[in-house]
Parts: structure tokens; sequence; C-alpha cells
């Protein structure tokens, strides 16, 4: 279900499993967390998967989720709103090994397994190569939070912390 306007805008919590990778599928890893698409739920597997927990989110990607199906049917309408004026916010939440980098930035070898910020880019500066745009000013941040300190990652000396 793509979003289309401003009205269809609010804070929605997406969650998106993040695929096995080569060295969990090779030890034969069993997730311990499940998604149903077509519920929009995570199933979290505890002990010893006799028990679990259903949580219901706004939108959920299993780990079988391109990159491309995460980007339109969650982020494309927000671009699409910063082309506009407004402003929006991204935010990628979980713990380390989660795949927050791997649904924000992707792999750069690829377009196809480029992730949301190479793809938002893409569709921003697109949009202002348009002959009808007479002027534009595009700014960005790309803020980490690691262990509460804030850092942020396009800077040119990243090491340096900031105040939250």
């Amino acid at each position: 279900m793509a979003l289309s306007s401003v009205e269809d805008s609010a804070v929605k919590v997406i969650v998106r499993l993040r695929p096995m990778n080569e060295m969990e599928k090779s030890i034969g890893v069993t997730p311990a967390v499940s998604a149903s698409s077509e519920n929009n739920t995570v199933t979290v597997l505890k002990g010893q998967g006799l028990t679990k927990a259903v949580y219901s989110f706004d939108n959920v990607f299993s780990g079988f989720a391109t990159q491309e199906e995460v980007f339109q049917e969650s982020l494309a309408h927000i671009i699409n709103d910063c082309i506009k004026g407004y402003t929006s916010t991204i935010l990628a939440y979980g713990q380390t090994g989660t795949g927050k980098t791997h649904t924000m930035e992707g792999d750069l070898s690829s377009p196809f397994t480029y992730g949301v910020i190479p793809r938002s880019m893409d569709v921003i500066f697109r949009a202002l190569k348009k002959k009808n745009i007479v002027s534009s000013r595009v700014t960005c941040s790309y803020l980490e939070i690691y262990n509460e300190d804030l850092s942020d990652l396009l800077a040119y000396d990243n090491s340096k912390k900031l105040d939250i």
C-alpha cells in the first residue's frame, strides 16, 4: 500500500527483518524471529521455542523483501513529500547486527542492492533535474547514536562527538 500525500503521512512503525547472512546459513542458525507481511506481525520465539510472542506493526517486511520493495512501500511517499518541501525524518533503530545498515545503505556495488538512502538521493536528484525546478537547496544529516554518543556520519571528522 503506497501512500501518496502528506495527509497520509504520520509516524509509522515499520519492521524489516534482514536476510540471514552467509555465516548464519552455513552453521544452520534457526531464526528466533519470523515475519508475516500479510498480517503485519512479527513472531518472536522465546527460550527453546516453546513460547512465542506476536507483535503488530504498521508494516512488516520479511528477510525475503527486496530493497526496492522496502523503499517503494515504506519510504517513497516520504521522499515525494521532501521534494514538495516538507521536512522529513527516517529513523532506523535496533540492536547491533539487526540490519539497520543493510536497510539504510545496502550494498553499493549494484543498484539492485542499494538501500533506502541511495534510492532516496536518486529520486530527489532526478526530480531536481527537471526543467520546472528554478532553484533548490538540499540538506541532509546522517546521524548515529551509539552507546549514547551522537556522531554525524557525513562530517569530515566524524570522531568528534556531538551534544544530545
